[in-house]
């Protein structure tokens, strides 16, 4: 039964170490509506001056990106884009088409730096041509009548 037990489990151990394009996210909106808020960077490239500019306004507020349920999401030129669960979490990366389709979707051209902040709910809230800081963002969150339902439940069930 061990011999067994062994052999299953050596089986099963190399295939998540292998580099595949599984490793990839294909996003799409609908698959995170009511579950998580999206906070879309988007920059020309990876050593965009303005995409630097904006990881170092989020570092220190996982908490906060947490506690609202907000994912990153950073498109950088045509078709390379990571997904965060907060500004320190390991960067996930995102299929070519992915990073292409929401690049449409929220209609930025590759030369552009945009912020875009979707909703629980799917829809675009926010929308800004430059850096912002993570206070901005989370004061809008907070502001949402989900955000403030969501609030209350925390604070002891919404009496």
């Amino acid at each position: 039964m061990r011999t067994v037990l062994f052999a299953c489990i050596v089986l099963v151990l190399p295939l998540p170490v292998m580099g595949t394009p599984a490793d990839t996210i294909d996003v799409r909106l609908e698959d995170h509506q009511w579950e998580h808020r999206l906070l879309f960077v988007f920059a020309p490239s990876d050593a965009s001056g303005a995409r630097a500019e904006q990881e170092a306004a989020f570092e220190e507020h996982d908490p906060g990106f947490r506690e609202r349920d907000l994912l990153i999401l950073t498109v950088m030129g045509p078709s390379k884009g990571t997904q965060r669960a907060a500004p320190a979490a390991d960067p996930q990366p995102l299929t070519e088409a992915a990073a292409r389709r929401l690049r449409d979707r929220f209609d930025v051209p590759e030369d552009a730096f945009r912020v875009v902040l979707v909703g629980k709910d799917g829809t675009e809230k926010r929308r800004d041509p430059e850096p912002v800081t993570a206070r901005s963002i989370f004061d809008t969150i907070d502001a949402m009548p989900m955000r403030q339902r969501e609030m209350r439940e925390q604070d002891g069930g919404g009496e």
